[in-house]
């Protein structure tokens, strides 16, 4: 496949769980310095999330690019729990693109609202999400980490 061909978007495999797991540990690794710690998403068991059917990843062949985890909170709205995307597919839009599939995929499912956090250190996020709708609605330390909440109606 070509590289300029966009990635492919896809529910994800258990094929695939080697490849999201290095994906995120790399892409957040950068954050470990910053925070004293990994990241959540660095420590999540990405089997165990596969199985639930709630991943979505960009792929180009055989290579995973990014990846982005939803699930339904239980007051009917959805959370936007992981994403990443590889350092080769940055600056192409796939952030945008993922979050725009989990976006559908919530208003599918029924939500009215899509909610997303991200550390206090994580510059990308902060400038992403209110690009794409989301406004904060608090901040506050959660599970010893120190948070950003977003919130967007779908």
């Amino acid at each position: 496949m070509s590289e300029t061909m966009p990635p492919m978007l896809r529910p994800a495999v258990p094929e695939d769980v080697a490849a999201i797991t290095d994906l995120v540990v790399t892409a957040f690794a950068q954050y470990t310095p910053l925070i004293g710690k990994p990241p959540a998403p660095a420590l999540y068991d990405y089997a165990e999330i596969v199985a639930r059917g709630r991943v979505t990843v960009a792929v180009r062949g055989a290579a995973v690019l990014g990846v982005v985890f939803i699930y339904p909170e239980e007051d009917g709205a959805m959370m936007l729990d992981v994403l990443a995307v590889s350092e080769t597919a940055r600056g192409q839009g796939l952030a945008r693109r993922l979050i725009e599939a989990a976006e559908a995929q919530a208003g599918d499912e029924g939500a009215a609202l899509m909610r997303v956090y991200t550390n206090e250190v994580m510059a990308g996020p902060q400038a992403l999400y209110p690009k794409l709708g989301y406004h904060e609605t608090h901040r506050g330390e959660s599970d010893g980490y120190q948070r950003i909440h977003y919130e967007k109606a779908l």
